[in-house]
């Protein structure tokens, strides 16, 4: 063979070699990428795994911490109920059962329980006035330990029936919705003229319909209620001053006048006139 022939001999077997080196060349490179890709997944899939055990984790870790605050809340609640282990777990079955149908976590139930127990409720109506008081809170955009208190205000200083819960806390839903007050100020508010309101003989509908008229009239319900104290206090037990300016005026500034008047707001009516013309005739000022 000539030296040309060996040399394209040569070259042909280099170049067949560089093909085959190439084709070796992209093969591995193929297996490198779908080792990448697999690798790549296999880290995704990780991450994923990773990130899912975290937020199971952290699911269990708020639901461990709800069910502690929860037992304790109702340890606190059984200190006043005294109940032994079993009734204790009972008790705690129907305020989590309460809390699948009513949205008010489970503590916060469970601290209105106390609340309820604390505030004089019988037993036969615990659960009943917390599933009310509860239903309340979350109209009312209101604390439910404030409803409870409240409520139980009205109905020991009225002496009614614990079963009236849910008709007074409409009364006072009511109130809100047409006065410029809202539940959570009512219940603040109420606590502080019921007793002599119920002493007067002033009802709970004259009451809460004093409260939406003159919210947002002669001031807002904080400053309602030191009004309606100043002047119940006045009635349940005069000052001698009080006294001698009403004998002066002519008028009879006692209980027995609001019956006389049919009713406290006919009553205030009634004053309201009789000091402004009292005022006019004597240039007294009218506070």
């Amino acid at each position: 063979m000539s030296k040309d022939a060996n040399g394209l001999k040569r070259i042909a077997m280099d170049a067949e070699e560089l093909r085959k080196a190439m084709a070796e060349a992209v093969k591995v490179s193929k297996q490198l990428e779908s080792n990448f890709i697999n690798f790549a997944a296999f880290s995704t899939g990780v991450r994923a795994a990773a990130d899912s055990v975290n937020q199971l984790s952290s699911f269990l870790r708020e639901l461990t911490a709800e069910s502690t605050e929860f037992n304790h809340a109702m340890r606190a609640a059984n200190t006043m109920a005294g109940k032994d282990a079993a009734g204790f777990d009972r008790l705690k079955d129907e305020v989590a059962d309460l809390a699948k149908v009513v949205p008010v976590a489970r503590e916060q139930l469970a601290n209105g329980l106390y609340q309820t127990i604390s505030n004089g409720v019988p037993e036969n109506n615990w659960v009943d006035f917390l599933n009310t008081s509860a239903r309340s809170a979350v109209g009312g955009i209101a604390d439910i330990n404030k409803v409870v208190g409240v409520t139980s205000t009205i109905i020991k200083n009225y002496g009614l029936e614990w079963d009236a819960a849910a008709d007074i806390q409409d009364k006072i839903q009511l109130t809100a919705k047409n006065g410029v007050t809202s539940f959570e100020q009512l219940s603040q508010a109420l606590p502080r003229v019921t007793g002599n309101a119920a002493t007067l003989g002033v009802s709970i509908d004259e009451l809460m319909g004093t409260f939406a008229t003159l919210t947002g009239v002669s001031g807002n319900t904080a400053e309602v209620s030191t009004q309606l104290a100043a002047i119940f206090t006045a009635l349940v037990k005069p000052s001698s001053e009080a006294a001698e300016m009403a004998a002066r005026m002519g008028i009879q500034f006692d209980a027995a006048a609001i019956k006389a008047a049919g009713g406290f707001q006919n009553f205030l009516y009634q004053l309201d006139g009789s000091i402004k013309t009292y005022a006019q005739a004597t240039g007294t000022l009218e506070q």
